[in-house]
């Protein structure tokens, strides 16, 4: 069996089992294969080295990365066709003290995650979306923040001019001009925000704000009259200001640039999984730098749904604190 029909195999079976994520973990004389999605993680199958290196190279060749390289961390990405549906593969690779390389695999479906996103809640947020400023969006990785930044970027793209800035792009988009990252060459994410406002876009959106540079680009770029949305990682939607004032904003920043902040999860019901999203407007977000009191909406819409049936005891217990 050759390496592309591994692969075809092997990504055709994820997108059947709607799997989130494909885990290589090295041994010593073979490579055990898992993948999760929203319910549960399990074993794929225990492969030989070199079965495994060549399921990692094919990967690794198409999402644009080193093939040789296998110490170095390296991430990359590729679209995979399923059922004439185009499903974004991410690729990310690094080696361990021993130099057996490791490598996660994460296929990202919009159309699924779009169907999650009811028109209620798109509605709510995209007045906001269409005013200058930041909007934020936190929550663990796999919980289609990315997906949700893209949903507003497609409506506000009728009119607007919508450019992105990733690393690497996870979602083709037409509609958008869209920059990827690249360290080696000098494209980070600091010098590529930079270079876009020379584009003059109405809506900006930054696949993550990670460090300091990154942080004070993007709170410029919102004071400047742009609206710039992001992904930023926090456990809550108000551990969001702690992180923004460890990277220097300044509070007057904070409450002139940022227009919302959210925390969401997708979380299984009894039924399917549900998006669960905990917001902060700018009106909140001054009140909360003032009192430094925290309401707990999270909590509360968990309750809401256990109460009426909609997850079970375990499933609220897991979420209850973010």
């Amino acid at each position: 069996m050759t390496a592309e029909t591994m692969v075809n195999n092997l990504l055709t079976e994820a997108c059947i089992n709607k799997i989130s994520d494909i885990y290589f973990f090295p041994h010593d004389n073979f490579y055990h294969i898992e993948a999760s999605n929203s319910f549960q993680n399990y074993t794929v199958a225990d492969l030989t080295n070199d079965e495994s290196f060549a399921i990692m190279n094919f990967l690794k060749f198409n999402g644009g990365l080193d093939v040789s390289e296998r110490r170095r961390s390296q991430k990359g990405s590729f679209n995979f066709n399923y059922q004439n549906k185009r499903i974004f593969i991410r690729i990310s690779s690094v080696g361990d003290f021993q130099n057996r390389e490791s490598m996660v695999v994460r296929l990202i479906y919009p159309q699924e995650f779009n169907s999650m996103v009811n028109e209620i809640l798109i509605q709510k947020i995209l007045p906001i979306a269409r005013r200058k400023g930041m909007m934020l969006f936190s929550g663990p990785m796999g919980s289609g923040k990315t997906s949700l930044m893209y949903t507003l970027g497609r409506q506000l793209s009728i009119n607007k001019k919508v450019m992105c800035i990733e690393d690497p792009i996870e979602i083709v988009e037409d509609s958008f001009l869209q920059l990827q990252v690249n360290d080696d060459a000098g494209m980070t994410y600091e010098e590529l925000i930079k270079t876009s406002l020379r584009h003059r876009p109405e809506v900006l959106i930054i696949g993550e704000i990670r460090d300091k540079h990154t942080a004070q680009q993007a709170i410029q770029a919102a004071l400047c009259g742009y609206t710039v949305m992001s992904t930023i990682h926090g456990k809550s939607k108000y551990s969001i200001l702690q992180r923004l004032r460890q990277f220097g904003i300044d509070e007057i920043d904070i409450l002139n640039g940022i227009n919302f902040i959210s925390y969401q999860r997708l979380i299984p019901t009894f039924n399917d999984l549900e998006l669960f999203i905990d917001t902060l407007n700018s009106t909140q977000i001054e009140k909360y730098l003032k009192d430094e009191v925290a309401d707990k909406n999270w909590q509360t819409m968990l309750e809401e749904a256990y109460q009426v049936g909609r997850i079970n005891q375990k499933t609220y217990q897991e979420y209850i604190y973010g």
